[in-house]
């Protein structure tokens, strides 16, 4: 303990003779670790110069835009604590830094570049060690595997891999859920610690992003298992936080769109039976969701900052845009978006007020460096370009998917973009005219069965159905997209 008499002694003033006076009261202040004390982690002795340089790298570039339009402290604190004491995760950070440094030097267009010999080794150390920890199977194991999975996930998405990116996301859910489903058979009550939350929040998202990518393989979904249905939250009068009101909307559409596939599956699965048994609800969430969250903006919009108002608008969009797939999803017919020609222009209101709004409230600066992790901006503009038949809304959406980021998750403006223009062209052959929705025939329009992804060859193959009659009888169109 320090010498608190010495300490006085030191910092007492002293008279013009040089003898100490009576010091002046000392004042004591209580110091509180906040969140930038907490960024300053310690160094590990056993990390090298190049590991602790990319290590910094991933704390101050790469993890602050993981978390998109929200808080990305579970990337730049949670992360970051377990990376201290656990080599899978460590590695996987640094193998993610270093792959994020040479897409830096990477010009906008070009095709990107292998990582660096360091990145692979960091990369394939940290699978090795997750295998090791795998074996153990401790209490810890649980989450150090899947934020392992998180990372590659990651890894994956920066490279524009996006099958392998797929694949780890089925196994990351799968895994999770399947873990959580035995957890709540053995002790029903007992609660999730912070960071499980924060994990059960993050693999939900990414349950999201697979259902609705344009590559999505529902027939090779690990996790679609009745006993993983997602909960439908329970829906407060008003939300108390944008990160409750967050949270809620994934819940949300997470159960919407499982219990409705899973209805869709139900012919060719009797297992999914109990799901669809429950597929229908006496009210619609969604709309409980913008009843409960209305309250909250008019409550809470002059206490929010720029960045969070960034935020309440981008959830706007995804309740519309969520809203509108599900009204949708249940129906063959692509005539069934007309109805929504008021909801798809009040999308694109919403995502001028982020992209182009000269509002200092929506100013943005500094784009990010970096893709973010989570889902975007970019599915919504490109719904609206694609499923929307109005000529001018779908364009203005184009043209905004086009000033959009890069790439948010697993979704990239490039490839969006030209899969929506191709469409649109495609389905206006021979309507120049058009001035609406209804001047678009329901036997020009596009259903997209399937998509396949070559980001070597930078092209995407579709696969379509142009429908002839109301019976949904029509025929495959296989179309090259190059982007």
């Amino acid at each position: 303990m320090p010498d608190t008499n010495a300490t006085q002694r030191k910092w007492a003033p002293k008279t013009r003779s040089g003898c100490d006076r009576d010091p002046d009261p000392l004042k004591v202040v209580l110091w509180r670790p906040n969140n930038v004390a907490i960024q300053r982690l310690s160094p590990t002795p056993h990390h090298s110069n190049e590991e602790s340089r990319a290590f910094h790298f991933f704390r101050t570039k790469v993890a602050t835009n993981l978390g998109g339009f929200f808080d990305s402290s579970f990337w730049t604190l949670d992360v970051l604590r377990v990376a201290q004491h656990e080599d899978p995760v460590r590695h996987a950070i640094v193998a993610l830094a270093s792959l994020s440094e040479t897409l830096l030097d990477t010009a906008p267009g070009s095709s990107k570049p292998p990582p660096e010999p360091f990145a692979i080794r960091q990369h394939s150390k940290a699978i090795s060690n997750l295998r090791k920890k795998i074996d153990e199977s401790d209490e810890s194991s649980m989450e150090v595997i899947l934020i392992t999975c998180a990372l590659f996930i990651c890894f994956e998405m920066f490279q524009s891999h996006n099958e392998e990116a797929l694949s780890h996301m089925c196994s990351g859910i799968y895994v999770f859920f399947n873990w959580l489903s035995n957890r709540r058979k053995i002790s029903p009550q007992n609660t999730l610690s912070s960071i499980e939350l924060q994990l059960q929040r993050l693999f939900g998202r990414l349950m999201l992003q697979t259902i609705l990518f344009v590559q999505s393989k529902p027939h090779e979904w690990k996790f679609f298992i009745p006993s993983f249905t997602p909960d439908l939250p329970s829906i407060p009068l008003v939300f108390g936080s944008l990160e409750e009101a967050r949270d809620s909307l994934d819940g949300c559409m997470c159960t919407l769109y499982y219990r409705m596939l899973a209805s869709q599956f139900q012919g060719l699965d009797n297992n999914f039976q109990e799901i669809s048994d429950e597929s229908t609800f006496q009210h619609d969430p969604l709309e409980e969701w913008a009843s409960a969250y209305k309250r909250f903006i008019e409550d809470q919009i002059e206490r929010l900052s720029p960045k969070e108002r960034h935020a309440a608008t981008f959830l706007e969009i995804q309740q519309i845009t969520g809203s509108i797939i599900a009204a949708t999803m249940p129906v063959s017919q692509e005539t069934v978006f007309d109805s929504f020609d008021q909801s798809f222009s009040q999308i694109i209101i919403l995502a001028t007020q982020l992209l182009c709004s000269g509002n200092p409230q929506y100013a943005d600066p500094e784009p990010p460096l970096f893709p973010a992790f989570e889902m975007g901006i970019i599915p919504p503009l490109y719904f609206v370009a694609s499923r929307c038949r109005n000529p001018s809304l779908r364009r203005q959406a184009l043209h905004l998917l086009r000033l959009g980021p890069r790439q948010e998750g697993i979704w990239h403006r490039d490839v969006l973009g030209s899969i929506a223009e191709r469409i649109m062209n495609m389905e206006e052959i021979g309507c120049q005219i058009a001035q609406n929705s209804a001047d678009i025939p329901g036997g020009a329009r596009l259903s997209i069965l399937n998509t396949s992804i070559d980001s070597v060859q930078r092209a995407v193959t579709l696969h379509c159905c142009r429908q002839q009659s109301e019976e949904g009888i029509g025929y495959v169109i296989h179309e090259l997209v190059k982007y």
